[in-house]
């Protein structure tokens, strides 16, 4: 039996809360320069992920250079002090790992999964990075076109993104998390090497970053390491953090998007809270009865029941700022838009008036318990999960302790925080229609 299986059996056997005891032991140390460094030993197999979190994503770009966090994704693999344009890919590459990155509204990651002997390079070319970075007009020029081309494909031709995007504005009226961190080309266009400099030299430095080590080693080999690739590297000014606060939603707001659609989308969002709020535990498990799978109540009522959607689900966008609870329904044109946004709105109410069934509490516990547990079968997930935590939630063992806080959840702490964020004025929605329907 795999071993990631075996946890997922014990977990569901046990309970969440003594899942979270499975929590590996992690080893936390900040080096002179600001660096913070995490360390979990993972002897399952010869393999050791090497994760850098940078403090920095869409929400901390100038407001006229919306993208350029996404193009520093790319740019860090185009060539540095040491290292040629595109060699740390080629170096990984050769040593039978595998590399990436990654840009978010919080965060900007960067993974090599290795075998153990490749550790003191790895971490010798991520070091290198940080602070030797080569930008040029070229490089500059060159990596602004694939982020352009990008956006074209994930967001320009994606009609349903765009209905996201739409909800986005007019949930967040001034706060950067409007756009995505994809960017927007009229910016993306005036990004010059000044800009990248200093963007750079502000957010790519050890305060402002994390390294996490999992993997096949040990904790005395890491900290030498460590300290002897990323300890010279200076510390820098500390990153402004003074992103514009939204204001309290007052009313409902709606909105309509006409595309060359073969089917209508319906998404909505209510504001919640930031990562580090405990209400994020309750919202996790609302989401889990409310819009995930086909057993949750919404894809019952709306696909199985009513036959009213194609489709129904939604998701919890988590930010370390206040975030959203975003719902959507898919569905045939020759169906009612405003059946199909009663029973949404009905679903997401009833949590508000009627206390949920123990029996469907514990299963969406289960099912978080379950993908806790999923997270820490391989290297990778286990670092991503925790680099990610770190900034949003402030602690880079949540994914460890999340069970134990679902696992507290009650039919009462439902209620009280449905009843807090699922009101119309807090609530915002869009319909997308294809061009020339009506409804």
């Amino acid at each position: 039996m795999r071993f990631g299986l075996a946890l997922l059996l014990l977990s569901l056997s046990v309970g969440s809360t003594q899942a979270a005891a499975l929590t590996p032991d992690v080893k936390q140390w900040t080096l002179e320069n600001g660096l913070k460094v995490l360390f979990g030993a993972d002897h399952k197999a010869p393999v050791v992920t090497v994760q850098v979190f940078y403090h920095v994503g869409g929400k901390d770009e100038p407001a006229d250079k919306r993208g350029i966090a996404h193009m520093f994704e790319h740019m860090m693999f185009k060539g540095s002090r040491h290292v040629r344009p595109e060699e740390h890919a080629r170096f990984i590459d050769a040593v039978g790992g595998n590399e990436n990155a990654f840009t978010q509204d919080d965060l900007t990651g960067y993974y090599d999964t290795i075998p153990p002997e490749a550790l003191d390079f790895t971490l010798q070319l991520e070091a290198e990075r940080m602070r030797g970075l080569e930008l040029t007009q070229k490089t500059i020029d060159s990596e602004r076109e694939v982020v352009k081309e990008e956006l074209r494909m994930r967001l320009e031709n994606n009609p349903v993104m765009q209905a996201v995007d739409r909800v986005l504005h007019l949930a967040y009226t001034v706060h950067p998390y409007r756009q995505f961190p994809i960017g927007e080309k009229k910016m993306l266009d005036t990004v010059t090497v000044a800009d990248c400099k200093a963007f750079y030299d502000l957010y790519y430095r050890p305060n402002n970053a994390s390294v996490i080590v999992i993997g096949d080693t040990d904790e005395e080999t890491v900290h030498k390491l460590v300290e002897a690739h990323f300890g010279k590297l200076p510390r820098g000014a500390e990153p402004p953090r003074n992103h514009l606060v939204e204001p309290p939603q007052t009313e409902l707001r709606e909105a309509k998007l006409n595309l060359p659609v073969q089917l209508p989308v319906m998404v909505g969002a209510y504001h919640i809270p930031g990562g580090a709020d405990e209400d994020l535990f309750t919202l996790d498990v609302i989401q889990q009865i409310l819009t995930a799978g086909e057993s949750s109540r919404l894809y019952r009522r709306l696909v199985k029941d009513e036959q009213l959607a194609v489709a129904a689900g939604g998701i919890v966008f988590e930010h370390e700022d206040p975030g959203l609870f975003v719902t959507y329904a898919a569905y045939l044109p020759n169906k009612d838009a405003a059946k199909i946004r009663q029973v949404l709105d009905e679903e997401t109410r009833k949590l508000v008036s009627s206390a949920v069934d123990a029996k469907e509490l514990q299963k969406a516990k289960n099912q978080l318990a379950a993908r806790a547990v999923y997270v820490r079968e391989r290297v990778s997930d286990i670092a991503s999960q925790m680099g990610e935590a770190a900034i949003i939630s402030g602690s880079p063992l949540h994914v460890f302790t999340a069970p134990a806080k679902y696992d507290a959840v009650t039919p009462g702490d439902v209620m009280r925080v449905a009843k807090k964020y699922f009101n119309d004025h807090n609530y915002s929605v869009v319909t997308l229609i294809p061009q020339g329907g009506a409804r």
